[in-house]
């Protein structure tokens, strides 16, 4: 079985590297090393290592969500390529649901003996005829969105990882972020059901349950049941917000009546505001602009995963 490794150094600011040159150390089976340099390189090392497979390969991401996004783009579809993930980055919510290796014995111990793995779901989100995006974990409109552009633009998240406090940095820029967002009207659709909400704060469509490293946000996803799961925040003021934040963790914010839960195959929505961020797996993708369509669905049996006793 033909193993390649798909290392994002810089992940985790660093911490990629430094999981990389210690698994380096413990591998003793034959392998190949492939180096993200710049953003979006991920997918094209997978997509041209997948086309090039007649049998079955393992692909071993040594990174963060983002990168496991760009790998998973680039293998979607493909009947002989296996993902399996060793956890390097800051916030880490794939490994939080999905199968990943904890150490390079794992690792071995799959190839030489199980090779077992198991088909996933790829959510799809569509923003009219600009781009059309996977997500493996989830995607969003609205405040999820912007606080991740806040992020990825601040010099917060390095140093916060550099004293293995990475995971934080979403909730201090929810913090940050919480008195300047704007909210916006959304309508949303689904077959002949119509929903509208007002003074939205975001649009969570997921494939699991977390996002925002480690918040459960919609329990009830899974990422083989065919379906995505959408949850709206409504109508609620920016001191209850904070609170619903809070009880995500425990999953009791599934009580507060100004959060919806959707589910289906199938979703169309409409924002009415200016512009309103978005992102697919934490990689702030732009912003949608009133008018322009926005499509959801989910592609059954996309992708294959390390089973979950491998």
């Amino acid at each position: 079985m033909q193993v390649l490794f798909i290392v994002n150094e810089a992940a985790g600011n660093g911490k990629g590297k430094r999981v990389w040159l210690q698994l380096q150390q413990q591998l003793t089976i034959t392998y190949q090393v492939a180096f993200t340099e710049y953003e979006g390189h991920g997918k094209e090392i997978a997509k041209q290592w997948a086309q090039q497979q007649q049998e079955h390969m393992l692909l071993v991401v040594v990174g963060g969500d983002g990168t496991i996004h760009e790998v998973v783009s680039g293998v979607v579809h493909n009947k002989y390529v296996i993902i399996g993930v060793v956890r390097a980055g800051s916030g880490n919510d794939f490994a939080r649901f999905f199968p990943s290796f904890q150490h390079a014995r794992q690792i071995e111990a799959y190839v030489r003996t199980t090779m077992a793995n198991t088909q996933m779901d790829a959510g799809i989100i569509q923003l009219g005829d600009k781009w059309n995006e996977i997500f493996v974990n989830n995607a969003g409109i609205g405040f999820d969105a912007y606080v991740t552009k806040s992020i990825n633009t601040s010099r917060l998240k390095f140093y916060l990882n550099k004293i293995g406090l990475g995971k934080l940095s979403y909730a201090v820029a929810v913090m940050r972020g919480l008195f300047r967002f704007e909210r916006f009207d959304v309508t949303i659709r689904s077959g002949e059901q119509e929903w509208q909400f007002q003074q939205a704060w975001f649009v969570a469509m997921s494939n699991q349950p977390y996002f925002g490293g480690g918040m459960k946000i919609s329990p009830a996803a899974k990422a083989d049941d065919g379906l995505v799961d959408i949850t709206i925040v409504h109508g609620i003021s920016r001191i209850k917000l904070l609170l619903v934040f809070i009880t995500v963790f425990f999953e009791k914010h599934t009580k507060f009546k100004e959060i919806t839960f959707l589910q289906g195959q199938h979703f169309d929505m409409s924002v009415r505001a200016h512009q309103v961020d978005c992102h697919t797996d934490g990689n702030y993708v732009g912003v949608v602009n009133q008018g322009i369509p926005i499509h959801c669905t989910v592609q059954q049996n996309a992708w294959q995963v390390i089973a979950k006793d491998a």
